[in-house]
């Protein structure tokens, strides 16, 4: 009985803050539709300090920032939603968009044509949409068993031996993109330049040697962390040191 009442406990909180976070949502969406995108904007941040996380908040707080004219956030959010959502194009077009005001315009190393492809097709989807693929792959897995086992056509029993591997074969694949767009998520190593301009250190120190310079909004890969600094790889391939208050993980 004790149970009974946790778990029905738990159901009422539960329904209790979706209503809450869906009545709190509708208050931003009023506030952008009225045109008050600062006010939407501090009501997003309120979601995600309480914990709230999702594409679409992301890229409504993305297009608060972007109307009032802070392309840096703008694209900080437009990439975190990229990130749990990587095929929506609405948000791979804001992106674009808001990254037209950036200084740096780095160019990007060329990569051969099967690592764009395995990229391209591993961030097709998010983690979670992977992992339903996988989930679908693997009950018709189950079912070309059952008939490879319990048919009694010769046709029917290489049918399912047949489509039964190539699917087994599908569903690793789904598995593995799966936990491969959730260690992106994980990890979160890819970062945005927050402070105007940055001067890239040969070492991480003030002392260190002056490398490159760098601007808000572009995007660098961490590399590795050592105290207050960030060895960061941009996407031309130069590296270099920056302090930590100069950037924000996506």
């Amino acid at each position: 009985m004790k149970r009974i009442l946790l778990i029905l406990s738990w159901l009422f909180m539960s329904l209790a803050v979706m209503a809450a976070n869906s009545s709190t949502e509708e208050q931003a969406e009023q506030a952008y539709s009225e045109g008050d995108y600062a006010t939407a904007a501090d009501i997003y941040n309120k979601m995600r300090a309480d914990g709230m996380e999702s594409a679409n908040l992301y890229y409504n707080l993305g297009n608060c920032y972007y109307k009032l004219g802070e392309n840096t956030q703008a694209i900080l959010n437009y990439e975190r939603a990229l990130l749990l959502d990587p095929g929506d194009a609405m948000t791979r077009y804001n992106l674009q968009m808001a990254q037209q005001a950036i200084v740096d315009k780095i160019e990007v190393l060329p990569e051969l044509f099967l690592v764009r492809w395995y990229k391209s097709l591993a961030t097709s989807l998010s983690a979670d949409g992977w992992a339903y693929w996988s989930v679908g792959f693997f009950i018709v897995f189950l079912i070309m068993a059952a008939l490879f086992f319990y048919s009694r056509s010769v046709f029917v029993k290489k049918t399912g031996f047949v489509v039964g591997i190539i699917v087994f074969f599908f569903t690793l694949g789904a598995v593995f993109f799966a936990s491969r767009q959730n260690k992106r998520i994980s990890e979160r190593e890819y970062a945005i330049i927050t402070t105007p301009s940055v001067t890239v250190k040969g070492a991480p120190n003030d002392s260190g040697t002056n490398l490159f310079l760098i601007h808000e909004g572009l995007k660098v890969r961490i590399v590795e962390e050592l105290g207050d600094w960030y060895n960061i790889r941009l996407a031309d391939g130069n590296e270099g040191w920056v302090a930590k208050s100069d950037l924000e993980r996506i």
